[in-house]
């Protein structure tokens, strides 16, 4: 049995040299959602006036940053396909429809919520010119950056955001060192944020692509991809139309404003169920603590505090590899992982791995049967299967993978295995619950 943590100076999360905040979106969040972009977003950039804006006015906020009283914040769209995509996607609204109601464009959302928005021009058909320092452009969105106080990165293609702001060796755009300054040298007093692929480009290196089942089927085996692979960020080791290309993942540098010592994914629970995924780029980047930050959520994590608290509806679950020891097998194994899952209100401190909720201390237990869930990686098993142990009588739960099985193009193996995870509620497991929501601390996981 071979320990999971290795050299133990690889994995620590020392304090940063740094002091600034990051605010983590999950991706697919309400237009509405205040306690995301209000209580959380907002109140972060210390320039919370204190006016409640009208959720329905686009027009809260003036426009010249130098007299007005809201936040600043910069949108930088280069997730999108060009520059004309991502100028969209800022300036218009996407009208409702019979199914869907209106989504605001960026510009609209964030003055519902009391924000002055300006577009960062910048983007993977421009940045030749739009991130460098000597030219019109580039000196505009480098000077809109050194204003702002905060930056929000949108969702779209993660590759596509690193290709804009990193030269080809992975070293700093003019734009993207503009950006690093301000955030270093401020104090906290800028915020990046990122929205679903916003938030994978604010990792020291990110993974993208593939499923739970996948990242797991291959061994926590992910490729290792430059900044100039942006137009296919996935496992292409056994060509474009394999499986290994659709189930498995790569990964690439980032912008690197979280600490070295988390790794971050998104639409967590919602998309497929991550759990798996976020366990094995764990393992394969040697990383000790990760951040699933599920839809419609938020999570400030404020690098001097070394803390993440968690805004919005939905949930963060919190992966600790640090007493874990991976098990000899085909497909990735592990024992020991502690999971916890947290969600409006609550705080985890990633240095010192306390979880702090104000949520009622389960002490009796609701359910008196176990769940065990035939398919722990379909839409929020993982949160029901991490939940339900804390509050129940039988102290484990079994969640299996079944081998996806797909209509077309390519297949797993006939002897492809079910996978399983066992979550255990032990003596270091505490459950909390209050008002629909619960906190969960320090489940106890196996991957085999």
């Amino acid at each position: 049995m071979k320990s999971i943590v290795g050299i133990a100076l690889c994995f620590a999360l020392a304090a940063p040299a740094f002091a600034g905040k990051v605010f983590l979106s999950g991706g697919g969040y309400d237009d509405a959602n205040t306690d995301l972009f209000v209580q959380g977003l907002r109140k972060a950039t210390g320039r919370d006036t204190g006016f409640t804006p009208n959720i329905n006015s686009t027009a809260n906020c003036g426009t010249n940053w130098v007299t007005t009283i809201c936040p600043r914040i910069a949108v930088v769209t280069a997730a999108k396909d060009s520059y004309a995509t991502g100028l969209d996607a800022f300036t218009n609204d996407i009208p409702a429809t019979s199914t869907s109601a209106l989504k605001r464009g960026y510009y609209n959302l964030f003055q519902t919520h009391g924000f002055a928005p300006k577009f960062i021009t910048a983007h993977v058909d421009n940045r030749g010119v739009h991130t460098s320092a000597s030219t019109p452009e580039g000196q505009a969105n480098i000077a809109i950056l050194q204003q702002a106080d905060a930056v929000w990165f949108v969702g779209g293609d993660q590759a596509k955001i690193i290709r804009t702001f990193l030269n080809d060796n992975g070293t700093d755009t003019a734009l993207a060192a503009a950006l690093r300054t301000s955030w270093n040298n401020g104090n906290g007093a800028v915020v990046i944020a990122g929205d679903s692929a916003g938030n994978h480009a604010m990792n020291v290196r990110m993974h993208a692509a593939g499923i739970s089942y996948g990242y797991l089927y291959y061994g926590a085996n992910l490729q290792d991809r430059a900044v100039t692979d942006y137009l296919s960020l996935g496992d292409t080791r056994d060509g474009l139309t394999a499986l290994r290309y659709f189930e498995n993942g790569g990964t690439m540098k980032a912008l690197g404003f979280l600490p070295a010592g988390i790794l971050s994914d998104t639409h967590f629970d919602a998309r497929s169920g991550r759990l798996g995924r976020l366990v094995a780029a764990l393992r394969h980047m040697s990383v000790q603590q990760g951040l699933g930050v599920d839809e419609n959520t938020g999570v400030l994590v404020d690098t001097a505090a070394q803390t993440a608290q968690v805004y919005g509806a939905g949930t963060l679950t919190i992966v600790d590899t640090a007493n874990a020891s991976v098990q000899t097998g085909t497909t990735y194994k592990v024992n020991g992982l502690r999971v916890s899952l947290l969600t409006a209100g609550d705080r985890y401190n990633y240095s010192s791995k306390v979880v702090t909720s104000s949520k009622s201390l389960i002490s009796s237990r609701y359910y008196s049967s176990y769940y065990d869930s035939t398919d722990i990686f379909a839409a929020y098993e993982t949160s029901k299967s991490l939940t339900r142990v804390v509050d129940q009588t039988p102290t484990s739960n079994i969640g299996t993978a079944p081998k996806p099985v797909y209509s077309s193009g390519p297949a797993y193996p006939s002897g492809a295995p079910a996978l399983k995870l066992r979550f255990t509620r032990d003596t270091a497991t505490k459950g909390y619950y209050s008002g629909g929501r619960y906190t969960v601390d320090k489940v106890k996981v196996d991957v085999y």
